[in-house]
């Protein structure tokens, strides 16, 4: 065998013992409980703010004692092991998923309620500050946008799936199910997926060559399931054209093991992270599964952390992956 041949060989040989190893660190992984609340606070847009060393995170749905629904969102301390309320209930009307912009602030999807508009809010962590970004497209209003991401274009891209009306907190739908993007610097917004029963979690690859979605119409806003909808991650080819960007090529990536795909995260070996009514599934880059990390009672939505392991949204637990 000449010197090439077995360099090639001892390549193959360090990938494969390297994928056996990161496999078995998924199946080693310990959870362990951060913080338990009385209510679900820690339910969705969990977002690490490292330098602050806080995590921003989304309450589940609450209620008030006249009956109607509100969101509180919280920063945990990492260090001091304490929740703060941020006070952002009615600046940012039942907020849900969340992204770290590229200069520093989070873009929060808000969902709304019967008087107030869904869209985006850009919130500052420094100074509490917060903007709208967009409340609606031409005369029609969102739906209750649920989960979001920016590109390396900077541009936002958002789900849009029908949760808030059959939820009790918002007005019948006038648009569907769809995936946006908005270009921040312009205003300008558009359709670009369509397709969907329940659009919820968004996540681009590390190339950014695709784009994936998960899909969780399978449970309906009052938790009724139905076989035949989708509790399956697609994943869509993005294309650069003189005309503009679009996602074509779509997938079926793959199907969950319990309940449905909802927060979706890319790591940084490529693999697919969601959160589902097992805990947290992953998979290869081909959809091949990895792994299903039990949490109890299921997981909405999680952040990766740098060190491999994730904070974990367990409603009234926050905890902590270690790999």
């Amino acid at each position: 065998m000449n010197s090439f041949k077995r360099f090639l060989l001892a390549l193959l040989v360090f990938a494969g013992s390297s994928a056996l190893a990161a496999e078995q660190a998924l199946q080693d992984a310990r959870l362990r409980v951060l913080a338990a609340y009385e209510q679900p606070l820690a339910h969705e847009g969990p977002v690490l703010l490292q330098e602050r060393g806080e995590l921003f995170f989304t309450s589940n749905r609450l209620l008030k004692p006249d009956g109607s629904q509100y969101v509180v969102v919280s920063a945990f301390h990492l260090e001091k092991g304490t929740t703060r309320n941020l006070g952002l209930t009615e600046a940012i009307p039942m907020a849900n998923g969340a992204f770290r912009l590229a200069n520093g602030n989070l873009v929060v999807t808000m969902q709304g309620n019967k008087t107030k508009p869904a869209g985006l809010a850009e919130y500052n962590p420094i100074t509490g500050a917060v903007k709208f970004l967009t409340t609606g497209f031409a005369s029609y209003q969102f739906n209750s946008p649920n989960d979001v991401v920016q590109s390396q274009d900077a541009s936002i891209w958002f789900t849009d799936p029908q949760y808030g009306f059959e939820q009790g907190f918002r007005p019948k739908p006038t648009i569907g199910n769809w995936v946006w993007r908005l270009q921040p610097e312009t205003g300008i917004q558009r359709l670009l997926i369509d397709g969907f029963s329940k659009p919820n979690g968004i996540a681009f690859s590390l190339d950014q060559k695709y784009v994936y979605v998960t899909d969780s119409g399978y449970i309906a806003g009052n938790g009724a399931t139905n076989s035949v909808l989708p509790r399956t991650i697609y994943r869509f080819r993005l294309t650069e054209t003189p005309e503009g960007i679009f996602a074509a090529g779509r997938i079926v990536f793959c199907v969950v093991t319990k309940g449905i795909p909802d927060g979706l995260k890319v790591d940084g070996q490529g693999r697919i992270w969601t959160g589902t009514g097992a805990g947290l599934e992953v998979f290869s880059k081909d959809g091949t599964p990895l792994a299903v990390i039990p949490v109890p009672g299921g997981v909405s939505n999680f952040a990766l952390a740098p060190d491999g392991g994730a904070y974990v949204m367990g409603e009234k637990k926050l905890y902590r992956l270690d790999l």
